[in-house]
């Protein structure tokens, strides 16, 4: 890392223009001297500041002069590794939206002012903030909160599966077009996942929260009561460290039918933080009519699920590869109710998820005439960071396509790992939102 830092600032040496290219040009600060308030703020702000704040699921804030000069040698160092904008998409392969990734230019310039002790600069004319680029939701139509706080409990695993049903109760149908969560308690939510349930469903959930004397049910492995019947949920959206809320593609969104009830499954996990109680909140952009109805759908090996002891990582493995290639409209149609993917399906985004042991993955549209597409492509998995990345132009999936599915995992631990919906356990499986043709 030193060799890096030292040929950075060789570089900088030989160019100014680089600095130019990366700073507003605000009083107050010079090229060889960037200073926080005229320099490194505004980028700050415009990247870093979405999980960089207080309560957010970063380590530290980014938003005051002091934390950062603290915390300057660590930020050099995660930003000259670009580990920080966390951004694991591999790229030559296709664009994304919402990339955070920092020019060559701005890794230059905090990197120069990490080295000169971080200078203050002058607050009383703060640089303003360059342009962010991460997701939003452009509207909340409806904020909906967990009826009561639940504190979790500390299980063997250090997982605990909750569900809550949501007090939203549509009296007409709608469309759910964006979606955005805020977590009660960032440090003990693993994921969260928004289930629709219809309307001839409505009646077992809500009986299921009111039979449980604590806040929500019990729901290991599903939206379901755990140890009842499946009932066939859909998908209607979902969280995980790392991600925004945002819009659904233009033109698309999930209908939910009047006297439909929202499940909302959060995935607790308690290591490394103590219990305290959680109150997450929804939001939900929502609309009359859309062009295309779409869906969240889930790209697996039901092999895997059904037999976990079949996705096995043995004890030292240091590299073990799952793949799974399949045509999966009839997946898809188990959480797409009534949508038709006969003429094949429109791909908008997709979301790839692992968990401790991940190392790799990828999931690669296979065309019927043997041209391939890479979806996406994750050299780098980062438990802590995930995040849907959302297609610069939708894919088309025809009649007669297949979608491949890959992860890598290295197990260093003693012992083996199978299938499971613990963080102990493993996973390998991509959530695809996909819309009509």
């Amino acid at each position: 890392m030193r060799r890096a830092i030292v040929i950075v600032v060789v570089g900088i040496a030989a160019s100014v223009s680089v600095f130019v290219a990366g700073r507003g040009g605000a009083p107050g600060s010079s090229p060889l001297r960037p200073t926080y308030y005229q320099d490194v703020k505004p980028i700050f702000e415009g990247r870093c500041t979405g999980c960089h704040v207080a309560g957010g699921i970063a380590p530290f804030a980014l938003t005051r002069y002091e934390t950062a000069r603290r915390n300057r040698k660590a930020i050099a160092a995660a930003v000259g590794s670009r580990t920080m904008p966390p951004w694991h998409a591999e790229s030559g392969h296709r664009r994304y939206l919402y990339d955070p990734s920092l020019t060559t230019a701005q890794i230059a310039l905090i990197t120069r002012w990490a080295t000169l002790s971080g200078p203050r600069g002058n607050p009383a004319q703060p640089a303003p903030a360059i342009p962010s680029v991460a997701p939003r939701l452009s509207r909340v139509d409806v904020r909906t909160v967990m009826r009561r706080s639940y504190t979790p409990r500390r299980r063997a695993s250090g997982d605990d599966y909750r569900c809550f049903v949501l007090p939203w109760k549509p009296d007409r149908q709608t469309y759910v077009t964006g979606f955005n969560v805020r977590p009660g308690r960032p440090q003990e939510v693993h994921h969260i996942i928004l289930f629709l349930a219809a309307p001839a469903k409505a009646r077992a959930v809500e009986s299921w929260e009111a039979q449980d004397a604590r806040p929500g049910y019990g729901c290991y492995g599903g939206p379901s009561a755990t140890g009842r019947t499946e009932l066939g949920f859909q998908f209607l959206a979902g969280w995980v460290p790392g991600s925004f809320g945002a819009d659904f593609a233009p033109g698309t969104g999930v209908r939910v039918d009047a006297g439909s009830r929202l499940v909302l499954q959060v995935h607790y996990n308690l290591d490394g933080t103590a219990a305290r109680p959680d109150r997450s909140v929804v939001e939900l952009k929502l609309d009359d009519a859309v062009k295309k109805r779409a869906v969240f759908a889930p790209l697996v090996d039901a092999g895997w699920i059904l037999s976990p002891a079949s996705f096995r990582i043995p004890a030292g493995r240091r590299r073990l590869v799952h793949s799974f290639t399949a045509d999966p409209r009839s997946l898809f149609s188990l959480f797409a109710g009534d949508m038709d993917f006969s003429r094949g399906f429109v791909i908008h985004s997709v979301l790839h998820h692992m968990h401790r042991l991940g190392t790799r993955g990828r999931v690669t549209l296979e065309h019927g005439s043997g041209r391939r597409e890479v979806l996406l492509s994750v050299r780098r998995w980062d438990f802590n960071w995930q995040r849907e990345y959302h297609f610069a132009e939708p894919e088309r999936f025809e009649p007669g396509d297949r979608l491949s599915l890959r992860c890598e995992h290295a197990n260093p631990t003693r012992r083996a790992r199978t299938w499971g919906e613990n963080s102990s356990d493993e996973m390998c499986i991509a959530f695809l939102y996909v819309s009509e043709p």
